[in-house]
């Protein structure tokens, strides 16, 4: 057997297994995502004598994170044929694809788990809840409001206009967030198209208000709607949807500072964290925290006891309750009191499907 990343001209081979473990898929959207998405994925598979048993995809993103750009990869399509099942096939994927995104210098990865129980082991946690919209019944009444169908035909200025006003909207209300770019919406609208979607502009007295993205072969369902009170309200709450991992631990680390209220500019902790699955972010460390970002340096026990003086406290955690911590999806109960100045990521949003 031989784990192994397929080359481009071979991405077409992993469609059956694609086809059996995900059936739900219409034959329109999985012809786009081979058409589309492998462009510029990476599939790493799991093979004996030429067959593939096992598959993982890294679908790779451009995630804004506060003033910072980060490449990281969005983990889909991972599949087991059913002979293969329950012999460790998915674990040797894993292991793998996250070990060569930690040597890759990736902050942090995510995916959409089909349950949550399959990703605990791997160090994976919720990170973001997906909120639900409505717009009010009396406001698609409104006469001030229009909307106009927005293609993946429309002239590249239509197409920018549109990522540009999303990734405003998105950058007002959260810190993490895929960017939207020509490319992006381009393929989210094909990505829609394939299943009798449409993106709709609303427009109230003449200015762009939002976008409502619907989708679905049998029942059309909401994929999107971005817009502002009054015109949409909340639903209900929010679902967790994706789960994170912290990959390249000190990557990470300097998107993470110091709250304003902080008595002192810089503050350090000695940190000892729990990888079981990455040895290079286990082990214990100094980490500095000022109030733009924050790093860290591995030591051994004995520095700590010589720097003691100078730790504003000790903080054992294992990556996955580091990681919901700092993605600001819930603080750990025995922190030291000082960690109440250390300003996780104020709000994530991922709403991407692959």
């Amino acid at each position: 057997m031989e784990v192994r990343y397929l080359s481009s001209s071979e991405k077409e081979r992993c469609r059956s297994l694609w086809e059996e473990a995900f059936p739900e898929d219409s034959p329109a959207f999985l012809e786009y995502y081979m058409k589309e998405k492998t462009k510029d994925n990476q599939i790493l598979v799991l093979e004996e004598d030429r067959k593939i048993l096992s598959m993982l995809h890294r679908n790779p993103y451009d995630i804004c994170v506060g003033d910072r750009m980060w490449r990281c990869d969005y983990i889909v399509g991972v599949a087991t044929a059913k002979e293969g099942r329950r012999r460790g096939y998915m674990r040797r994927l894993m292991e793998r694809a996250l070990s060569d995104m930690r040597a890759e210098g990736m902050p942090f990865c995510f995916l959409m788990p089909a349950a949550e129980a399959i990703y605990l082991p791997f160090g994976f946690t919720y990170i973001f809840d997906q909120p639900k919209w409505e717009l009010p019944e009396m406001r698609t009444q409104d006469n001030t409001l229009a909307v106009r169908r927005v293609s993946s035909l429309d002239a590249g200025a239509v197409v920018e206009r549109a990522a540009g006003w999303m990734n405003a909207w998105l950058r007002q209300r959260y810190e993490v967030f895929a960017k939207r770019d020509t490319e992006y919406l381009r393929r989210l609208l094909k990505e829609m198209e394939s299943e009798n979607g449409i993106l709709e502009e609303i427009r109230k007295n003449g200015k762009t208000a939002g976008f409502l993205g619907t989708w679905g072969l049998e029942k059309q369902e909401q994929r999107l709607l971005f817009s502002k009170p009054p015109l949409i309200r909340e639903k209900d709450e929010g679902e967790p949807a994706v789960m994170g991992r912290i990959v390249s631990l000190p990557d990470f680390m300097k998107a993470i500072r110091l709250k304003e209220e902080a008595p002192v500019k810089c503050m350090t902790f000695y940190i000892k964290v729990e990888d079981e699955l990455l040895e290079e972010n286990q082990g214990a460390f100094y980490w500095t925290v000022d109030r733009h970002s924050s790093a860290l340096e591995q030591v051994s026990a004995g520095e700590q006891a010589e720097r003691k003086g100078e730790i504003s406290g000790v903080i054992n955690i294992h990556i996955r309750r580091l990681t919901a911590w700092l993605f600001g999806y819930g603080m750990p109960e025995e922190l030291p009191a000082a960690a109440e100045f250390i300003r996780p990521i104020q709000g994530v949003f991922l709403d991407e499907v692959v």
